[in-house]
């Protein structure tokens, strides 16, 4: 079982500009395997360096990210911010209505106002690392929507298109760019330096992914600047939904 985590060590652009998904460049390093009818999901890890970026954003009292954790406080708040897409390169994945009470995965959605839909909680972690591994800012378990968004095998039928009934089919990525609410790491008044951010997928390990031959963890070596430098200043509306 291969639960190495996929290493990119790429230096942070603070503004990329917005760009596809190169999803045929990524689906041959996870070819799709028979995981005996299970998942097995990865990050892809492409899109989660040339998405990177650090901005500033203000955020006042009762904003939904307050409310779920997802920044420190009120005000101008520092954030690393990223695409997570969740490449599915086993067997289709339903999870079904999760507002169904005789659905097994009942008991691990919630249903998030601020979003309007049913999240799957605890599904991905995101952290920030100092490079001897202690943590450096607090993360957050984010709360995932599953639905096929990004086609990564030719083949690949579409199945899951709505939070009301989700899963991920084999072939196919679950996207959450970075305009998502809560697709950061708050790194307010974080000294410059160095440091590691660490995704992980499936973090509480709900779904069984059989053999696992593709690491649910991605990270990437980034340089914070200093907070005192002025950063891209973010004024456009979060999105809350995908």
């Amino acid at each position: 079982m291969n639960r190495t985590a996929w290493t990119a060590m790429a230096v942070l652009l603070l503004a990329p500009a917005w760009a596809l998904a190169q999803r045929t460049s990524v689906s041959g390093d996870f070819p799709i395997y028979d995981n005996g009818g299970k998942p097995d999901f990865t990050v892809d890890p492409k899109r989660f360096v040339s998405q990177m970026e650090i901005v500033d954003r203000l955020f006042e009292t009762g904003d939904c990210e307050l409310e779920e954790g997802t920044v420190g406080g009120t005000g101008y708040r520092r954030l690393l911010r990223f695409d997570t897409v969740i490449i599915n390169a086993g067997q289709d994945l339903s999870v079904g209505d999760p507002t169904d009470p005789a659905n097994p995965y009942h008991d691990n959605f919630f249903f998030a106002a601020c979003h309007g839909h049913y999240h799957n909680e605890g599904f991905s972690d995101y952290k920030l690392l100092k490079l001897d591994g202690s943590l450096a800012a607090p993360g957050h378990k984010q709360a995932f929507c599953l639905e096929d968004n990004l086609r990564y095998a030719n083949d690949a039928k579409r199945q899951f298109v709505s939070c009301s009934f989700q899963g991920v089919s084999s072939g196919y990525g679950d996207w959450y760019y970075k305009q998502l609410s809560g697709q950061w790491i708050d790194i307010t008044g974080l000294p410059e330096g160095d440091y590691i951010v660490r995704v992980t997928v499936n973090a509480i390990g709900l779904f069984d992914e059989g053999e696992n031959r593709y690491p649910d963890t991605v990270e990437a070596r980034v340089h914070v600047p200093d907070p005192r430098k002025k950063v891209t200043l973010d004024d456009t509306p979060l999105l809350q939904e995908k």
